[in-house]
């Protein structure tokens, strides 16, 4: 079995990303339309750049689609299609009890796409400054928790009043069928942190 190609070049496209955002200045890396701009557009280009052969579709303006969801980015080397979602979530954005519930959401996208068998993996990436999201989330989203150390086991249901509301196809309760840990990582001198969540093929 041919060992995976575009997956490891895929992770060290995303720290020279996060890197280049951790050091820039932050007028550079806001604004409403910087999850595209800042964030998965760079990453499309140093994968391009690591990767010659692949082929990449997103985030713009050629983003595939699935069922009736937008995939963030996806990459075609070879056997590997893999499948990425991608978050920026900044002090500045506020509401990040509704980020957590929509990561979670993306993580049950990305597990569709891949048991469709149209992807072999998926991967959910998330850079943010926001050190809300590292703790124990309360309220409406302590099951939705994203923080550091959290595992996550599958097919334990999470339930909240409402959906985040970018998600309003999200069902509740939301059920995920492979087991999760996050472990953030910093950037070094900084105070950004990034997560990186790999969705693999069952058995």
């Amino acid at each position: 079995m041919l060992e995976p190609f575009l997956f490891p070049r895929v992770f060290e496209a995303w720290r020279t990303v996060v890197h280049h955002i951790a050091a820039a200045d932050s007028a550079e890396v806001s604004g409403s339309s910087k999850e595209t701009r800042v964030l998965l557009r760079p990453l499309r280009t140093e994968i391009e750049r690591l990767v010659p052969s692949v082929r990449i579709n997103g985030p713009d303006p050629d983003q595939e689609r699935f069922n009736n969801w937008r995939v963030d980015l996806v990459c075609r080397n070879g056997p590997e299609t893999i499948a990425l979602e991608g978050k920026f979530k900044t002090l500045r954005d506020g509401a990040p009890a509704d980020n957590r519930k929509e990561a979670f959401f993306d993580l049950y996208k990305l597990e569709t796409y891949v048991d469709s068998g149209k992807y072999s993996m998926g991967i959910f990436l998330w850079l943010t400054d926001n050190p809300a999201y590292l703790r124990s989330a309360t309220k409406d989203s302590r099951e939705f928790s994203t923080h550091d150390g959290r595992i996550y086991e599958p097919d334990v249901p999470l339930n909240a009043n409402r959906p985040e509301r970018n998600a309003s196809r999200m069902p509740l309760p939301l059920i995920l069928t492979r087991r999760y840990v996050f472990r953030w990582e910093t950037v070094t001198g900084t105070s950004w942190h990034h997560l990186a969540l790999v969705v693999p093929k069952k058995g």
